[in-house]
């Protein structure tokens, strides 16, 4: 005698915890990829550099030997590459698939994570399939399951280096946490130094990711690929060589205002090592 067949919504928890360890694998799942009259009728799956990254994530998770080691990730690239899309597809896989995840988000300005960062997290959540698991605000994304809304969440945290409380604490022992910093280029030196605090608790999963251009030569974003890329899981990304970059407008940058060290941002751009602008640039920008 056979058990009774799963409810359509047992099925769906089923699926999605095979994927406590497998980001690349929910993403291609949860969301509506090469579907008519959604927002991803035009794409198969994430790009290139985006699974690349959740393949590193998942390996790492995988792996008993490091699983609750902290993985941090760090992408110097220039515009339209996805990054918002692959932070936003983290938070969702991370919050789906491990019970009371804590998530922080924060970016180099509050006008950038109220307006751009947080908005983008916000609408692939809509598009996910699981999206009635959770609830999301202008500024917090939480679960829906009854007495777990305090510490099964996602928050959007501006950040202040005369007010850096907001990051201390961050603590989830046994559990998930991920930490985003967006444009993370232009983030205090200090709020890294606090953030570096929830690095320390035991058997948890610990997932940092520092997205942003490489606009500054000092600073600790720019260290990730200096002085502590040991630490760091390091990649530079060509935005000419990114799946859905205007290819033609990005080439008439890199005609117009040179091919040194950097490429462009279109007027902007000036061809002096180490004073980056990028929209688009070679592998040597960070050396």
């Amino acid at each position: 005698m056979t058990g009774a067949a799963l409810s359509p919504e047992e099925q769906l928890i089923d699926d999605i915890a095979s994927f406590t360890h497998d980001p690349l694998g929910y993403a291609l799942y949860a969301f509506p990829w090469g579907e008519d009259g959604t927002e991803l009728a035009h794409a198969t799956g994430p790009r290139q550099w985006q699974a690349d990254a959740f393949r590193e994530i998942g390996e790492h998770l995988q792996n008993p030997a490091t699983r609750h080691q902290p993985l941090m990730i760090a992408r110097a690239s220039g515009h339209g590459i996805g990054k918002s899309a692959f932070i936003s597809m983290l938070i969702n896989w991370g919050m789906s698939t491990c019970e009371d995840c804590k998530v922080v988000v924060t970016a180099n300005t509050d006008n950038q994570l109220r307006t751009k960062t947080w908005p983008e997290i916000i609408k692939w959540s809509n598009l996910a399939i699981n999206k009635d698991w959770f609830t999301c605000t202008a500024t917090a994304m939480y679960s829906n399951d009854p007495g777990h809304d305090k510490r099964w969440r996602a928050d959007a945290i501006p950040w202040s280096e005369h007010n850096t409380e907001a990051f201390a604490g961050l603590h989830n022992e046994r559990k998930r946490i991920i930490v985003v910093f967006d444009e993370a280029s232009n983030i205090a030196d200090l709020v890294w130094e606090v953030a570096e605090g929830a690095l320390t608790d035991e058997d948890t999963e610990i997932i940092w990711v520092a997205f942003g251009n490489p606009t500054r030569n000092t600073g600790r974003f720019r260290e990730c690929f200096r002085k502590y890329k040991h630490r760091w899981k390091c990649a530079q990304i060509d935005s000419r060589t990114v799946e859905g970059t205007n290819k033609q407008q990005l080439q008439k940058w890199v005609d117009d205002y040179g091919r040194g060290q950097l490429l462009c941002e279109g007027p902007r751009a000036r061809d002096l090592p180490g004073r980056l602008r990028t929209a688009v640039y070679t592998n040597r920008a960070y050396r």
